[in-house]
Order: C-alpha cells, then structure tokens, then sequence
C-alpha cells in the first residue's frame, strides 16, 4: 500500500483538525465581530458558511472518544478566535473581558422545544444533523446546521451564517425583569444574550430552543434582588437619619434656649407689674 494512502485512512488528532480549520474559524469570527459593531450581515460569505459548516460536521463526536477530542478541540479553538476578534473591536470587547485566564468561564443552560434543559460550556452546535450537539430532529424546517451558540466571558452570542435570517428571538426576560415578547423582524446578524437572561430564539417553524436559567432560578433571584434593594433602601434611610440627628438636636437646643429667655423676660414684667398698682388699688388699700 502506498504511504500516501495509509497516511490518509490514519485519522487526525486534534492538533492537526484544529490547524487545519483555523483560518476558516478565525474568518468566522472576524465576520461575527463585524455583524455585531456594523450590523453587517453574516450570509455575504456563502464560500464562508459552507466551510464552516463542514468544519463542524465533519465528525460524529459520539462516534468515539478520539472523535469527541477532535470536536472538542474544534470548539474550544473556536472561542478563543471569537475572543481575539472581539476583543479588537470596541463595541464587542466587553464580551470577551479578560478573556485570557478563561475564554469561557459560564455555562449555559438551553431547552429544546421547552423540554428539560441541559448545561453545556464553550461553543456547540444547534441543527438537524446528528453530528450537532443540540440536535433538532423532526422538523425539517430546521437546518442541518442552524446556529452555534458562543459563550463567553461577557455574554452569550448566538450566530447563524446559513438561514438568512430563520433564527430570531422571539421572547426576552432580561435578569431581574418581566418576560416580553420580541416582535422585531429577523434580521441576518448575531444575536447577543446576557448571562442570566432568559431568551426564547425561534430555529424552525415548529422549533425553539431557550437560553438561560430555568424559571424557578429565575424567580428566586428575582425574590433576592427584591429583598437586596429594600435592604439597600433601609440602610440608605437609617444614614439620612443618623445624619439629621445632630441638626436635631442641635435646634432643639437653640429652641430650649429661646423659651428659657422669654420666660425670664415673662417672670420680670409680672413682678414689674405686680409692684406697681393702680390708683383704684392704692385707694382700696387706704
């Protein structure tokens, strides 16, 4: 057998998957970088998608345990490219803050179709395919491949460069806040999520998948932040008070003063008066 032939049946390891498809994920992310601060949209590269797609699909990570190294390697590589381009725009570098000592230090939480959720961490996929970490099977609506949900350190960031706009949110219950409905047009850029928010994001006609915590979180954190801010709100009072107090006093003092004098002056008009008497008195005594 030719050397050339066995080489290629050999399979990659992980450091030669991620060389590999690293200009490919760098594009990726320098696009992403540029929907988010110019609103640019990320279908203008179909060249872009299709290798990314492929980059992604390549390999079932179920199919074994080098073949889940290899995509998680993919994923991670993934995120740190994501970091780096944001890191170099102003208006998406807060996502990446201090990206260095843990490109992706939070979970994330996501149901399909408002079942129970599962965490997952880093980069993964959303589609159809088997080969997704998040597969959506029975509805052909959605995509082989339809987005790829980024978390970073600034927030969570939901890219979909193949749909044409097929991906949007359509509820938003910002952390601490009630839920509303989002009645804005799809629109073919990134989506960005905070960490805590709970987003309901539309992938398919029959599909959704929501980011987040879970309502029960969702609603003990509210009830903390409640007692947090009415605790805040009685220290705030207890120091306006305890900064009246001297004033207080202070003019109480002034007051106890003023009443002490006037009585003085009081006392000495009755005597004054009582010493001098009236002719009719002075005639009566006589």
């Amino acid at each position: 057998v030719p050397m050339d032939l066995t080489k290629a049946n050999l399979p990659q390891t992980a450091e030669t998957l991620v060389h590999e498809h690293a200009p490919v994920l760098r594009a990726a992310a320098e696009a992403m970088a540029e929907s988010l601060s110019a609103g640019t949209q990320l279908n203008a590269n179909p060249a872009l998608a299709e290798a990314l797609r492929e980059a992604f699909l390549a390999e079932n990570a179920a199919a074994s345990d080098a073949a889940e190294q290899r995509c998680l390697a993919l994923r991670k590589a993934f995120v740190v490219e994501v970091c780096k381009a944001f890191a170099g725009v102003p208006e998406c570098a807060a996502l990446a803050a201090c990206w260095e000592f843990d490109p992706s230090p939070e979970k994330v939480r996501l149901e399909l179709r408002g079942t129970a959720g599962r965490t997952l961490r880093g980069a993964f996929t959303v589609g159809r395919a088997p080969e997704c970490d998040v597969q959506a099977f029975g509805d052909c609506t959605v995509l082989p491949l339809q987005c790829i949900v980024v978390s970073l350190p600034g927030g969570i960031v939901v890219v979909d460069f193949w749909s044409g706009g097929g991906t949007h949110v359509t509820w938003r219950r910002p952390s601490g806040e009630l839920a509303s409905p989002v009645s804005s047009p799809a629109q073919h850029i990134a989506l960005t999520v905070e960490h805590g928010e709970r987003v309901v994001i539309s992938i398919g006609s029959r599909t959704t998948i929501t980011i987040g915590p879970k309502d029960r979180w969702w609603a003990t954190s509210r009830r903390t932040a409640a007692a947090a801010a009415l605790k805040a709100d009685i220290v705030a009072k207890a120091k306006v008070a305890a900064m009246d107090a001297p004033r207080a006093r202070s003019r109480s003092r002034s007051s106890g003063k003023s009443t002490s004098m006037g009585s003085l002056f009081s006392d000495e008009r009755s005597r004054s008066s009582s010493r001098c008497h009236s002719p009719a008195q002075m005639q009566t005594a006589a």
